[in-house]
């Protein structure tokens, strides 16, 4: 996830990207929004909002939880992992604190493969309030990682929760 707060600084000097209206999520009770690109095509999720680059190669989610669902959200995102191939390899693995736009955000990466190749892979928890949290989901094939990054950032600033 060094890569996630690595991004919100490339933020500053990315270029323009046309980025897509707010979603709210979950829509059925939202607790935070985020902007995704039209062409990441962004879709609902059972419990937020994801997309993928138009190349890929890239892939970013935004789930909600709170105290009673917090296991099944976060079995459900490594399940996700799992059914897609992505293999981490557990001795790259990184822990990381800090904040993303005001608020605290903990994160754990690593290198890893899926049947395309290397790959990074990230799981990070935004702490939206006391009672919930946004976990964010990364998957990057290590070929586009670096040329999507700069959307990734804004992706990743336009978090906030809903007030």
């Amino acid at each position: 996830m060094q890569k996630f707060l690595a991004a919100t600084a490339m933020l500053l000097i990315s270029a323009t990207t046309s980025l897509a209206g707010e979603f709210a999520f979950p829509s059925d009770a939202p607790v935070a929004t985020v902007t995704i690109p039209d062409s990441w095509q962004p879709s609902e999720t059972e419990y937020g909002v994801e997309g993928t680059s138009d190349d890929g190669g890239t892939y970013i989610s935004f789930d909600i939880a709170g105290d009673s669902d917090m296991d099944a959200v976060m079995t459900q995102v490594f399940d996700f992992l799992s059914e897609n191939g992505v293999e981490p390899d557990p001795a790259t693995q990184k822990d990381s604190k800090d904040t993303l736009n005001g608020m605290p955000f903990e994160a754990i990466d690593w290198k890893g493969k899926d049947k395309d190749g290397p790959v990074s892979i990230g799981v990070g928890i935004i702490g939206l309030s006391a009672e919930k949290i946004a976990i964010v989901t990364y998957w990057a094939s290590a070929e586009t990682e670096e040329r999507n990054m700069p959307e990734v950032a804004k992706i990743l600033a336009t978090v906030k929760p809903v007030n």
